[in-house]
């Protein structure tokens, strides 16, 4: 894994599924194109599959669990920004394994689960799980974060001339 260029990383600005589906279509788009690149440490398949994986636990359920200090400062602190709509996370943050994307994850394999997590809520499924490290969530405030998490980690994609 390459280290990723923070100095090039520029978050994205969507704020809703409808949004997010226009985000994907435009990466596609670019990789079509053969003008996607990332300065990110992952591969766009990569980031995508990772982004997929979160989500998708959102859903279904984490296998990870947060010793219980982390999950009080997670909950007392770093919840209540992070669910605002507008909130940015800044990247720079270790995933857990469980969460971590395949080393040869290609890009129609990360686009094919993002796109299946998306298809789930454009459906009505609902992210209602317990966060490992943020406690209860509501799938409002579970939007938020996987919106605010896309954001950041599309926010290394370049999607060229596309």
């Amino acid at each position: 894994m390459k280290k990723a260029d923070k100095s090039q990383w520029k978050p994205k600005s969507f704020h809703s599924v409808e949004e997010l589906r226009v985000e994907l279509n435009t990466i596609e788009s670019a990789h079509q194109a053969g003008t996607l690149t990332t300065a990110g440490g992952w591969t766009p398949g990569q980031n995508l599959e990772h982004c997929a994986i979160f989500m998708n636990n959102a859903f279904d359920g984490f296998e990870l669990k947060m010793p219980w200090p982390v999950r009080v400062m997670g909950k007392l602190i770093i919840k209540p920004m992070l669910a605002k709509p507008n909130a940015q996370m800044k990247p720079g943050f270790k995933t857990a394994p469980t969460l971590s994307p395949a080393d040869g994850a290609s890009f129609e394999e990360g686009m094919a689960k993002m796109s299946s997590m998306v298809a789930r809520l454009e459906a009505g499924d609902k992210m209602t799980q317990d966060s490992p490290f943020l406690g209860k969530m509501t799938h409002d405030q579970w939007l938020a974060v996987q919106l605010n998490h896309c954001r950041m980690h599309f926010g290394f994609f370049n999607y060229g001339d596309a």
